[in-house]
């Protein structure tokens, strides 16, 4: 598990070092230009490559498709590649010239993001772990050089999506020609394609409301407050997303196959099993994130960005990181008794929902408080629609929220807070980050005292690694 999750996670720093480039490059009017036509290709993509992503999760290990899963999706991939390319050919007749050129950026990234996720999709089924991870890392590596010279070179927020773009489909491309090898390629049936498309289309627009969700905020806030203020929370939203929710979400994409698997091949007794130890690992990785961005929001807002920025964005962080970890718990947790049970079409009819009532407070929160509403319509979102996911999948799916696992990693958050708050109030950086070091210290050695079952994992697995031979203590 470690080749498939630690890249996502190292994936996820390279995406807050290119958060911080962006934001010097660009400034907050550009850069929130940037980021909403990243989040209309990601929107694009949603409906239309992430449903065969999760079909390959989903189907690799049934039994009914013997094997086809991968050369099916890769085939049907071309197919729609087809249709994109008739259809962006068809879409200038129809719009002004103002919105095609705001779209092909945006399909440009689609397609380019749609190769990447396949291709590591199929890599991570095919256990191929080191070629996974250098696929994840080297998509942003590669992407952030090539912005930043475009747009050194004269560029504008465009060139940016160009470059990040161009760092997708070349990787992506790579982990797809692997794919091919292994799998092949084959026209789907009819059956398997309806399957795959009414399981994994529902899912593909739940599983993007994040998504749909920023999107919602930062369009009011355009209209509302303005683009610059969109650049501030959107770089806020983006820190606490790429901080917070990727990591969840990764590790749920890591520890999926587990659970469908368990559940074809053992039955729903074991594939309960791998989710609560699975719970243990997601407040492992998250609770000490929101601890720090909740306690210590001026310190990494002043490290990441100038300080008239930093001043914008640190009351964001704070509100937004609690409403991300909800809604992280609500994606990579519960959202398992909805594909379990194979009832995405329910989950999908929920959020839906939720992005109405999220884009009505958004509204009204803007409205009543200015730019900073949109982080308290966020969190009140974010709440309301996790109550709604576990009152209705506990109807369909009874999955346990494993109470003492999140008593034991709640204490770690209070013994860790003095520390953090003490980090905060400091102004020198060397001081901020050793008082950050101790409490986090402190909070890991309160999860293996309380028996937190990933903190014991970890501490075993150190153990074992370490040489005990000649060691004074081994006799």
């Amino acid at each position: 598990m470690t080749w498939f999750f630690v890249p996502r996670v190292l994936s996820a720093v390279f995406a807050i070092a290119i958060l911080m480039v962006m934001t010097h490059i660009l400034g907050p009017a550009e850069f929130g230009r940037y980021n909403l036509t990243l989040l209309v290709g990601t929107i694009l993509f949603s409906f239309t490559y992430l449903w065969l992503v999760i079909a390959i999760s989903r189907f690799h290990h049934a039994k009914e498709f013997e094997g086809r899963t991968i050369a099916t999706v890769l085939g049907t991939s071309v197919v729609l590649a087809l249709f994109l390319a008739l259809l962006s050919s068809i879409v200038p007749l129809f719009l002004p010239g103002e919105w095609v050129d705001n779209l092909k950026f945006a399909a440009l990234f689609c397609v380019s993001h749609g190769m990447h996720e396949l291709g590591t999709a199929c890599l991570r089924q095919y256990h191929e772990g080191p070629k996974y991870a250098a696929v994840t890392l080297l998509r942003h590596a590669l992407g952030v050089v090539l912005a930043v010279g475009f747009i050194l070179n004269g560029g504008g927020y465009e060139s940016a999506v160009i470059g990040m773009s161009i760092g997708a489909a070349v990787t992506g491309a790579y982990a797809l020609v692997i794919a091919f090898r292994r799998s092949g390629i084959a026209a789907p049936k009819l059956v398997e394609l309806k399957t795959y498309l009414s399981f994994g289309f529902p899912l593909a627009i739940v599983s993007s409301s994040a998504t749909f969700f920023a999107m919602s905020s930062q369009s009011l806030l355009a209209i509302l407050a303005g683009m610059e203020s969109v650049g501030y929370f959107a770089a806020a939203q983006s820190l606490a997303t790429r901080t917070l929710r990727l990591p969840m979400g990764t590790l749920s994409r890591v520890v999926g196959p587990s659970v469908f698997e368990a559940q074809e091949v053992q039955g729903k007794v074991s594939s309960d099993a791998v989710l609560t130890r699975y719970f243990s690992f997601l407040m492992l990785i998250s609770m000490p994130i929101v601890a720090v961005l909740i306690c210590s929001a001026d310190v990494f807002a002043n490290l990441l960005f100038d300080a008239a920025f930093a001043e914008q964005t640190a009351g964001f962080i704070r509100v937004l990181a609690f409403a991300s970890f909800v809604f992280g718990l609500q994606g990579a947790y519960l959202s398992f008794a909805f594909t379990r049970s194979k009832k995405t079409g329910q989950q999908l009819i929920i959020s839906v929902a939720s992005l109405l009532a999220h884009a009505a407070l958004s509204y009204f929160f803007i409205y009543l408080f200015g730019a900073q509403g949109a982080a308290y319509a966020f969190l009140v979102s974010a709440v309301l629609s996790s109550l709604v996911y576990y009152s209705a999948g506990r109807q369909i799916d009874r999955i346990s929220i494993p109470v003492v696992e999140f008593g034991k990693a709640g204490t770690g958050v209070i013994a860790f807070a003095p520390f953090g708050l003490w980090a905060n109030a400091s102004t020198d950086l060397m001081q901020q980050f050793a008082l950050l070091a101790v409490g986090m210290a402190i909070m890991f050695l309160v999860f293996t005292c309380l028996g937190q079952t990933a903190a014991l994992t970890v501490v075993q697995k150190i153990r074992r690694r370490l040489p005990t031979s000649g060691s004074p203590f081994s006799k």
